[in-house]
């Protein structure tokens, strides 16, 4: 139109008025971005992006495919879909961020060299843990972001750490990360069996929620058992309906009680796959799966159950960086966590 001046980039109109990770990708809900250790100095909560990509294995063909290309872009995606989110939850009257500080810390440098990949996330979270920090990761792929996170966990716990994972699928297979060609690492299905041999990692105070489907084996819950989790520890979608028929809000209450009970830490893993297909329309193959209210409550009082002193953080994983929708829910997941842990340390 004539006579209308065209802004540039480098004019305070057009810039963004929230801080930015790179270029255009703002700071998680517009977080004060922690660069050192001096940033973090008064920050409660930190968000860590794990952008590592697993190899696409031959057995995820079709829609779970997306479970794994371009997954080392979500930790950007999410950002920017959730910048539009504040922390103030009206059914819960509850403002999260008047409670919490949070900072964003990035994303971890991925190397290809597993050991090296480990060692960079585990040293990142105690970093994190040694300043005072609850720590909130996003993948990227389980293994990166699930082993070395947990494992920096239970080194600082003082006691045996608790794991609420929710996942549709059992991801136990034996053997060990050194194990693995490096070309082709096996962490999609076997970090489970992984995360449970590590010091600190109590199997009897692990809880699985969601297992269902032929993507499972026979000897998932020989593998379990193995390990040390009891079998009552696993909900496949048979247990999900029984808790449905005696009201899922107590049985998740009960529930999280039992996990936090006697721990020292409390540490959630999500695989957005758990999520039933109603709840996931652009992501996952399995039905029969918790609805995204029931996942949000259960997490909700997993973290209300263990309060500031006993929750050590959230861990989503595998999340396709074009899942719009999933991207939300998770938006919802994190919120919730950190409501529960406040609503439990009030208590």
């Amino acid at each position: 139109m004539a006579g209308h001046a065209m802004h540039r980039p480098h004019e305070p109109v057009v810039r963004m008025l929230v801080p930015r990770l790179y270029g255009g990708v703002p700071t998680l809900f517009g977080a004060p971005l922690a660069e050192t250790s001096e940033d973090l100095r008064g920050a409660d909560v930190a968000f860590l992006g794990i952008p590592w990509r697993a190899p696409t294995p031959d057995s995820r063909t079709g829609s779970m495919t997306a479970n794994y290309e371009g997954t080392a872009l979500t930790p950007s995606q999410f950002r920017v879909n959730a910048i539009r989110y504040g922390g103030y939850l009206p059914e819960l009257d509850l403002d999260v961020f008047e409670h919490l500080r949070l900072v964003d810390c990035g994303d971890v440098d991925v190397s290809r060299d597993m050991r090296r990949m480990l060692e960079t996330v585990e040293q990142t979270i105690a970093a994190l843990l040694q300043a005072g920090c609850i720590p909130i990761t996003l993948g990227g792929n389980a293994g990166p972001s699930t082993y070395p996170v947990i494992k920096a966990i239970a080194t600082e716990a003082g006691g045996p750490v608790a794991v609420l994972n929710l996942d549709a699928h059992a991801d136990n297979e034996r053997g060990d990360w050194e194990e693995d060609d490096p070309r082709e690492p096996r962490w999609a299905s076997s970090w489970v069996w992984r995360i449970l041999g590590l010091p600190g990692v109590d199997p009897a105070r692990f809880y699985h929620v969601g297992l269902r489907g032929p993507l499972n084996d026979r000897e998932t819950f020989t593998r379990f058992q193995e390990r040390g989790v009891p079998r009552e520890h696993i909900f496949t979608y048979r247990e999900l309906k029984r808790a449905r028929r005696v009201g899922f809000d107590e049985w998740a209450e009960e529930l999280a009680h039992q996990i936090a009970d006697g721990a020292a830490k409390v540490w959630i893993a999500l695989d957005p796959d758990v999520l039933d297909l109603s709840s996931n329309p652009d992501f996952g193959d399995d039905p029969l799966g918790p609805s995204a209210a029931e996942v949000i409550e259960l997490v909700y009082q997993t973290a209300r159950a263990a309060g500031r002193g006993k929750f050590a953080g959230l861990a989503m994983m595998a999340v396709p960086h074009t899942a719009q929708t999933l991207h939300h829910i998770c938006v919802y997941v994190l919120l919730y966590a950190l409501a529960g842990m406040i609503s439990g340390a009030a208590r």
